[in-house]
C-alpha cells in the first residue's frame, strides 16, 4: 500500500472511531453467540472494567493484519480462549481504559503502543460470564512487532490477515467448541487450529466494519477459504 493511501485509511479511521455512529451491536451480532441478550444496560453499569488492543498492521504480502494472544488454561471464564491483550482496570490507568489497554498490551505481549498508534475506539461490550464491560481500542503500529509473552497468561500469538477473516456484513459459521467439558456450537472463526469465538469475535465483526469504511480493504473469505 502507498503511503499516501494508508495514511488516509488511517485519517478516515479515526474519523469513523471518533462517531457516535459506529456498527456496534449491528456488528456484534454477526458473531454473537445464542441466547445471549442484546441489552444488559443495569448489568453493564456496574460491571468491573478492562481494556483490550487490537493490534494491527500493513504486511506487504499478507495485508492489513491482526494480532490475536491464546490465553492460558487456568480455570477463568475465558481460559485457553483467543483474545486480544488486555485485562482488568487498574489504579495507575488513572481511569482512563485506553491506558489500560496499553499497559496490558505491553504486559501480555511486550508491545509497547505509543499515542500516535492508538487510532482511537470502538464500542464497549459487556461479557456476561466474566461481568466485564470491556473496551477496545484500534492501534496500528509500523512494523510487525517483536513479542514477548507473559507466559503465566499468554500460551501464543495467532496473526490473522484481515482479508482471511469473515466478509463484511456475513454472519460468523457456527464452529464446535468445548466450554467447562461440553461441546458446544457458536459462531467462530478457525485459527491456528482452534476457534475464534466469543466476546473477541464480537469485537472483531465490529473491528472488519469499520477497516472495510475506512478502505483499510475488504475481506473476501469464505467458508472453503479460511485459515485452519
Amino acid at each position: 500500500m502507498e503511503d499516501l493511501n494508508l495514511e488516509f485509511s488511517m485519517s478516515k479511521m479515526r474519523q469513523i472511531l471518533k462517531s457516535e455512529s459506529k456498527p456496534g451491536w449491528n456488528a456484534h451480532i454477526l458473531a454473537c453467540p445464542p441466547g445471549r441478550p442484546k441489552d444488559l444496560p443495569d448489568r453493564a453499569k456496574c460491571a468491573k472494567r478492562a481494556g483490550v488492543a487490537c493490534v494491527m498492521w500493513w504486511d506487504i504480502q499478507h495485508g492489513w493484519t491482526v494480532t490475536f494472544m491464546k490465553r492460558t488454561e487456568d480455570k477463568s471464564p475465558h481460559s485457553g480462549q483467543w483474545a486480544f491483550p488486555g485485562g482488568a482496570e487498574e489504579s495507575v490507568d488513572g481511569g482512563d481504559l485506553v491506558e489500560t489497554a496499553r499497559r496490558e498490551c505491553l504486559e501480555e505481549i511486550g508491545v509497547l503502543l505509543q499515542d500516535h498508534h492508538v487510532l482511537g475506539q470502538l464500542s464497549p461490550l459487556y461479557i456476561p460470564p466474566s461481568d466485564f464491560l470491556v473496551q477496545p481500542i484500534v492501534a496500528v503500529v509500523d512494523a510487525p512487532p517483536t513479542f514477548k509473552l507473559q507466559k503465566e497468561e499468554v500460551a501464543e500469538i495467532g496473526l490473522m490477515p484481515l482479508k482471511e477473516l469473515p466478509h463484511s456484513g456475513q454472519t460468523w459459521p457456527m464452529e464446535q467448541v468445548r466450554v467447562k467439558g461440553q461441546s458446544i456450537r457458536v459462531p467462530g472463526w478457525p485459527i491456528n487450529e482452534d476457534v475464534l469465538w466469543g466476546a473477541t469475535a464480537m469485537i472483531t465483526a465490529e473491528l472488519i466494519e469499520i477497516c472495510v469504511q475506512a478502505g483499510f480493504g475488504r475481506s473476501f473469505a469464505t467458508l472453503d477459504n479460511r485459515m485452519s
